[in-house]
């Protein structure tokens, strides 16, 4: 994957991640798939940066929507 591909994917994944950060409504499953996706490519050092950003985010909310899931049972 060209790395102009690889900045528009980081650009739309930093804004879904926003958008999910703040409602929860998204399905996370589908973005770590996508995060991960990335994580496997050759990345320059900015968008390794970047994608790590992000896969902390949504390591944080798999956290949060575990700690839920926790309580509700």
């Amino acid at each position: 994957m060209n790395h102009l591909l690889i900045e528009t994917d980081l650009a739309h994944l930093e804004r879904i991640i926003n958008r999910i950060a703040s409602s929860h409504g998204l399905s996370l499953s589908y973005w770590r798939h996508r995060v991960d996706c990335v994580l496997s490519m050759s990345l320059m050092p900015a968008q390794r940066k970047r994608i790590g950003h992000i896969d902390a985010v949504i390591s944080m909310l798999e956290q949060s929507a575990s700690g839920k899931t926790l309580h509700l049972n």
